[in-house]
């Protein structure tokens, strides 16, 4: 069965704020997306369908910290299984994988704690750049060799 997202632009539901809503509740998704012209699309959705995403998101960060802290398999079992949420981890080193693994759990309890998965969306771009970086030999290969000149600070990208 194929989901589809309701959709409108953000000036229908200012010029027609009931008919979007009935659209937006209507939805399998129970939300829709507003399309904005010169800013990012909007989501909208009830408090009780966001807050259900956080419940889940919060029982299963809690789930996997608890498995992993009472089975010292566990961790083993989900780094196993850690490439068919995130494909692009088969090219990171094995050690690097645990260290992502850990990191992303971390991150998710204290994301889940926060009420907001937006931490999670950085840690995973970093680690999908360093998998990138891997996944190309002469890249990695190049970064891989050791300079003694500290080059200094590096500024923040725009």
């Amino acid at each position: 069965m194929t989901v589809t997202q309701a959709e409108a632009n953000f000036s229908e539901l200012i010029q027609r704020p009931k008919d979007t809503v009935a659209r937006m509740q209507s939805s399998t998704r129970k939300g829709i997306r507003l399309h904005r012209r010169d800013e990012e699309d909007l989501y909208l959705t009830t408090a009780s369908k966001a807050d259900e995403a956080v419940r889940v998101v919060e029982s299963t960060t809690r789930m996997f910290t608890a498995l992993i802290k009472s089975d010292p398999t566990a961790a083993q079992s989900l780094a196993d299984v850690f490439p068919e949420a995130f494909p692009w981890v088969r090219f990171l080193p094995r050690e690097a994988a645990r260290e992502f693994l850990a990191e992303f759990m971390e991150t998710a309890r204290a994301a889940s704690d926060l009420g907001s998965i937006s931490p999670l969306v950085p840690l995973i771009a970093s680690w999908k750049s360093t998998a990138e970086v891997y996944a190309d030999p002469e890249l990695a290969a190049q970064l891989r060799q050791s300079t003694d000149d500290d080059l200094g600070p590096v500024e923040r990208p725009e």
